[in-house]
């Protein structure tokens, strides 16, 4: 009489029919009987061997027939099983919720007749628990006195008594994985069904070579780096499985004394294909397999290669100091380019490999020192001589600003950093192993935040009357850093319209920090093409216009900005031509705005005089400008550098926008 007819939706049973699939050689799981079970227990001796097994009570606790034997002798642990398999039933007013087979009499009715036919007398049956726990299935807790139990639960679980028949050949097949019993499970039942298979054989040899008077110890050999390989292996031989969807989950789980847990490690469908392609690529399976079956590479690997992300061992390194060092070569040429194109990164290698061949050509004598250090991509000075190296190279026409822009970290962050941590490790990668090109593969940065910026600042640079000197001192490694842009931003205005949201963006951090230094570096780079293109203005798209905290404290600077301007117009009107004084304000400012060692005196007597102008014109006594309004950033913070470019800025395009009439009435 066949049981079932296909597997099952849970995990345990699942692992336990395979591992009856396995021990008696059958090709189906319907081909699992009654009496094949009653065979089976026999030919595997289940009863001893589930007594020597130490996985055993990891399953099912040692509170049960086999090892408790103060209550439940161990004559009982035969019994129940025959009863239970000599009375399978299919049919019946009772549903299992595990399986979804019917039937009629329960676990502990059958659990009752065996006691009565191992020779308990009715008063020893009426003082033991028969009802199902986790001791016959492992982790379903027990009412009143497990904490898996849902708290609301007011009947015992239904279970089929066949299943926990069926589940006694489990410990057969359970090796250990994360100090826990493995259940493999997976939607490709032919990998899971094959992977028991193993487990199961792996098991049976430890059995068989150990005398029948000792226990058997738990397998543990095992890492998931070992199960990983295992499950290629299986899919590499089975051709048929190769377009079926396949992931793997991995229990972990104990079931023993109060600490009863279980974890799963999930291996998707797609990580799976990823571990296959490269496992199936002749060049580099060999070194996979060496990857993974070292638990202190295989989980970094794993955890790197489902998320996309760099793994730090693909590069040359040094690990430990002293004469404890440890030198890594790095993985082959070969498995790099398949790791790329895994986690979708391969177009990253080309402008490495290109890199790697400028430096061979413009590398200076203290790039060549550490170029030979196995960490050498590590050094805080390999950044700077790389950085000398695509200057040449530039210099030369070999590199640009748009092909620089592509090896930064961030290519949309602003401020700019010219910053290219994980080109270093490449392109010292393709060094280390003498792997060029010198062919410049084409980029793609158009739409970047980065190249957009540089435009900006670049169309600027490119109409102010200092273009020439701007352009020496950024091109000039001992000038770049102390070129400033306020002044150029400033006197542009005139010209053109500009949101000092865009300058904020450009050159402030988060914190409202003036950060400039990335941005000088990329144009030296621009500057030192002997290709240099003309670039129009173009306004950035800010969302520091949606930021409220800026946008107030902007209105409160232009508002003190359209007071001072109110103040000027209110004390010089008529003179002259008689009309308002536009011309002598806007001289008055532009030497104001390009001061800088007495600009704070001069701000101060700007605020005294709008004050006085204020007080006069409303009949108040009280200030209505002070220092502190107008040099606290908008995040309340004295921090004085975006505070002047504000002020600046602001007095600066109030002298050149038409005056507003309401602003002296």
């Amino acid at each position: 009489m066949t049981i079932f007819k296909t597997y099952t939706g849970n995990a345990m049973l699942n692992n336990a029919l395979m591992t009856i699939e396995a021990l008696a050689r059958l090709k189906s799981v319907s081909a699992i009987t009654p009496s094949l079970l009653k065979e089976l227990y026999h030919q595997v001796d289940l009863k001893e061997t589930n007594k020597r097994l130490k996985n055993y009570t990891m399953l099912f606790t040692n509170n049960g027939p086999l090892h408790n034997n103060k209550g439940n002798d161990d004559r009982v642990y035969g019994s129940l099983f025959s009863t239970i398999v000599s009375n399978f039933e299919s049919e019946g007013a009772n549903i299992c919720e595990i399986s979804g087979l019917a039937f009629q009499t329960t676990f502990n009715e059958f659990y009752e007749l065996a006691l009565k036919e191992a020779g308990f007398s009715n008063k020893e049956i009426g003082s033991k628990d028969t009802n199902i726990s986790r001791t016959w299935f492992p982790l379903i807790g027990s009412l009143g006195s497990d904490a898996q139990a849902l708290p609301q639960a007011k009947f015992t679980v239904q279970i089929h008594p066949i299943c926990i028949a069926v589940l006694q050949f489990l410990p057969l097949s359970a090796l250990l994985y994360k100090r826990g019993i493995l259940l493999v499970d997976s939607s490709n039942f032919e990998l899971s069904r094959e992977m028991v298979a193993q487990n199961t054989q792996t098991l049976s040899e430890k059995i068989q070579n150990i005398s029948l008077k000792e226990s058997v110890e738990n397998v543990r050999d095992f890492s998931k780096g070992d199960y990983l390989l295992k499950a290629l292996d299986i899919l590499a031989e089975k051709e048929d499985f190769e377009e079926t969807y396949s992931d793997l989950n991995m229990w972990s789980f104990s079931n023993s004394g109060t600490g009863a847990n279980c974890e799963i490690d999930r291996i998707p469908n797609f990580l799976i294909r990823k571990l296959q392609r490269l496992y199936t690529n002749a060049k580099i399976d060999i070194e996979l397999k060496g990857i993974l079956a070292k638990n202190e590479t295989a989980y970094s690997f794993i955890k790197s290669l489902e998320k996309n992300t760099d793994w730090s061992l693909l590069y040359p390194n040094v690990f430990g100091s002293g004469k404890k060092a440890i030198r890594y070569e790095g993985v082959s040429p070969e498995f790099m380019e398949a790791y790329y194109a895994e986690v979708g990164k391969t177009e990253l290698l080309p402008t490495a490999k290109y890199i790697a061949g400028l430096i061979q050509q413009y590398k200076s004598k203290a790039f060549e020192k550490l170029l030979v250090k196995t960490d050498g991509w590590n050094d805080p000075e390999y950044k700077v001589e790389l950085f000398r190296v695509l200057v040449k190279a530039t210099e030369d026409n070999k590199w640009g600003l748009e092909q620089h822009i592509a090896i930064l970290d961030n290519k949309d962050e602003l401020p700019i950093k010219n910053t290219y941590y994980q080109f270093q490790k490449l392109i010292h990668y393709f060094t280390w192993k003498k792997v060029q090109s010198n062919t410049l593969p084409p980029i793609y940065v158009l739409n970047t935040k980065v190249l957009k910026a540089c435009k900006w600042i670049i169309s600027l640079i490119q109409k102010d009357d200092k273009v020439n000197a701007i352009k020496s001192n950024l091109t000039n490694p001992n000038e770049n850093a102390k070129v400033g842009f306020n002044r150029i931003v400033f006197d542009a205005l005139a010209n053109t319209e500009i949101a000092l949201e865009e300058v904020i963006e450009i050159l402030y951090d988060e914190e409202y920090n003036y950060r400039k230094y990335g941005l000088n570096e990329v144009l030296r780079i621009f500057f030192s093409q002997t290709d240099q293109q003309e670039f129009e203005f173009e306004n950035l798209k800010s969302n520091l216009n949606r930021d409220a905290l800026l946008q107030n404290w902007i209105a409160k600077i232009k508002s003190f900005a359209n007071d001072y301007r109110a103040y000027y117009f209110g004390r010089y009107q008529g003179s002259g031509n008689g009309g308002l004084p536009h011309n002598k304000f806007q001289k008055t400012i532009d030497p104001f705005i390009k001061e800088n060692d007495n600009f704070y005196t001069l701000l101060i007597e700007a605020i005294f005089n709008t004050n006085q102008f204020i007080k006069e014109r409303e009949h108040t006594k009280d200030d209505k400008w002070k220092m502190e309004d107008l040099m606290t950033n908008p995040l309340g913070n004295n921090n004085r550098n975006i505070c002047v470019l504000a002020v600046k800025f602001l007095l600066k395009e109030t002298s050149i926008k038409p005056l507003e009439l309401s602003i002296i009435n």
